[in-house]
């Protein structure tokens, strides 16, 4: 990155295969009304590093590289949900609980637990992430057209689940296209 440059990541884990494969053969299901999630691109956002300069990107490249954590269990909870961080940028956009909306994400729960809590905590922590509300999720994809909410909350979600296999830095390119700066691979993954 240029001097004086910067760009918007996010530290992310990525889902085990098990998981990512049960996710693909769901999409056809909703494949009329969501654009599916690229499966290369299926994680957890963690924490955003906003407008981050090569300093912020050094130090979380040393955060990760140096960290030592337990590979987290991912396991969908069954709770779905959707909205966007992009479109609450629009004044003009409502949030409606009960209607998908055009541009929004449909989100799957995954399960909070202590491994999951403590990688998330200490790295935000660590890098002096604030991230309120924190609700780990999968993106399955993005709306094609405004929809009720009903049709993805009643999809039958796998039960497939396994430990993640790493956590990364990735820039974003687009609401659904990513680079990967850093990779920290688990113990055994």
């Amino acid at each position: 990155m240029a001097s004086g440059r910067t760009t918007n990541a996010f530290i992310c884990l990525r889902i085990p295969d098990e998981l990512a494969d049960a996710l693909v053969d769901l999409q056809p299901r909703c494949r009329e009304r969501v654009d599916p999630q690229h499966r290369e691109h299926m994680h957890i956002t963690l924490g955003f590093l906003h407008d981050a300069d090569e300093r912020k990107l050094t130090e979380t490249r040393s955060l990760l590289t140096g960290g030592t954590w337990p590979a987290p269990v991912v396991r969908l909870t069954g709770q779905v949900r959707h909205g966007s961080w992009a479109l609450t940028k629009d004044p003009a956009y409502r949030y409606d609980e009960e209607v998908v909306q055009k541009g929004e994400q449909v989100r799957l729960g995954v399960e909070h637990n202590d491994e999951l809590r403590r990688l998330q905590e200490e790295i935000t922590r660590g890098l002096g992430i604030v991230e309120n509300g924190f609700w780990p999720h999968v993106t399955l994809g993005l709306a094609k057209e405004d929809f009720a909410a009903a049709q993805v909350r009643d999809l039958p979600l796998p039960s497939a689940s396994g430990a993640a296999p790493c956590v990364d830095v990735q820039q974003e390119v687009s609401a659904v296209e990513f680079t990967t700066l850093v990779r920290k691979d688990f113990a055994g993954a």
